[in-house]
């Protein structure tokens, strides 16, 4: 029998960084990390993301190509989007 969750657990942090597609720089927009893995992270963004959306993630010396797993609303009019890193990217300078 399987368990719902995650595999691995995200560390909280609060670290500024720049979250877009790579081919539109235009629509990249400054947002927070607010937990981050190995395998992925959850940021606050100003925009509603596709579902699939294949977006870059940089930091400082992190960057990581991601793909949007989710992208909840919040009642600040922001939203909660969730992020995969791309395989070959797994590993994480942030933590």
């Amino acid at each position: 029998m399987r368990s719902e969750g995650r595999v691995e657990k995200r560390v909280t942090v609060k670290i500024m960084a720049r979250l877009g597609p790579e081919q539109n720089s235009f629509l990249a927009e400054d947002t927070m990390i607010v937990n981050v893995s190995p395998r992925g992270a959850c940021v606050l963004t100003s925009q509603r993301w596709r579902l699939g959306e294949e977006l870059n993630l940089a930091s400082g010396g992190f960057r990581r190509q991601a793909r949007v797993v989710y992208c909840r609303p919040l009642a600040n009019g922001k939203f909660c989007t969730g992020l995969e890193f791309a395989a070959a990217a797994c590993g994480s300078a942030l933590l």
